[in-house]
């Protein structure tokens, strides 16, 4: 999301992005409307640390809304006994055209 200049880093906030206008439009164009959410009392969006990989992916209410959209729209679906998602073919399908990004099988 940050290549495709949907957030930028926030120079206001330490490890925070904020949406851009191409964001907007991008979540827009998902169904995702992150302008109602930006009045949350919870975190927008920033960088959190994933305990095993030890990456940064999007937390706060970003990443909460991708989670769930990508859950409604079956491009993940979760591992009943741990907090794995496993990447559907519909999903790799649709990462890929919408973010750019191969998932492989």
């Amino acid at each position: 999301m940050l290549e495709l200049n949907w957030l930028v880093a926030d120079p206001s906030r330490e490890r925070a992005y904020a949406l851009t206008a191409q964001g907007q439009n991008g979540f827009g164009g998902l169904g995702i409307d992150l302008a109602a959410e930006k009045a949350s009392r919870r975190r927008f969006a920033f960088a959190c640390i994933d305990w095993s990989e030890r990456c940064p992916h999007v937390g706060g209410v970003v990443g909460a809304t991708i989670l769930t959209s990508a859950l409604k729209r079956k491009w993940v679906t979760p591992d009943l006994n741990t907090r794995a998602l496993a990447v559907t073919q519909k999903g790799r399908r649709e990462i890929q055209q919408h973010f750019g990004i191969a998932v492989n099988a």
